[in-house]
């Protein structure tokens, strides 16, 4: 009975680690928005952030994963409520 309570709970632990890991790999393939700027150290979910908007250099179209790993942008901070609710609109 151990055993099968054991083997049940180990089960249950991989299945719900396995789908945070998708929800996250999802999250990170959405567009997000960055200033080409040197100086820039954000994205953006919304192109017509207010933010965003004083940009003087061009505007880059590219996924969450790139702007965090390859750029070392955050979200910006007229947009946090966006990542930490999930809700993405674009």
């Amino acid at each position: 009975m151990k055993t099968i309570v054991l083997i049940l709970f180990i089960l249950f632990s991989y299945s719900i680690f396995g789908q945070e890991q998708k929800k996250e790999k999802k999250k990170d393939e959405i567009t997000v928005f960055i200033c080409n700027s040197m100086t820039s150290k954000k994205y953006h979910y919304k192109e017509n952030c207010t933010a965003l908007s004083r940009c003087n250099d061009s505007i880059a179209k590219i996924t969450r994963r790139k702007a965090r790993n390859t750029f070392g942008r955050t979200v910006c901070g007229y947009e946090t409520h966006i990542e930490s609710s999930g809700k993405n609109k674009n």
